[in-house]
């Protein structure tokens, strides 16, 4: 995942295939992404969770979708089951 640091209305960027043990492919065709069509991630709750794993941790900010099994979450690596979601957070 790549943040992107933009309020423009309109953003352009060459996507990349990466593959693991492979040098990134980049597509010659841009990608353009709109503001009101992208989710905005604020806020991630709770900051900081135990090692242990367990913590529910709850994503906010706007455009999310509602189905909570589109979503693959990974933190460090490890599996975080989206288990509800609204227009504006996810939990997992």
């Amino acid at each position: 995942m790549e943040v992107i640091e933009n309020n423009d209305a309109t953003y352009q960027c060459k996507p990349q295939l990466v593959l693991a043990g492979q040098e990134p492919v980049e597509f010659t065709n841009a990608v353009t992404f709109r503001g009101d069509a992208t989710p905005l991630l604020s806020s991630i709750s709770p900051r900081f969770g135990t090692r242990l794993g367990g913590d529910v941790v709850t994503f906010t900010g706007t455009q999310f979708d509602t189905d909570h099994t589109k979503y693959t979450i990974l933190i460090d690596g490890v599996a975080c089951v989206a288990s509800a979601a609204t227009t504006t957070s996810v939990t997992c």
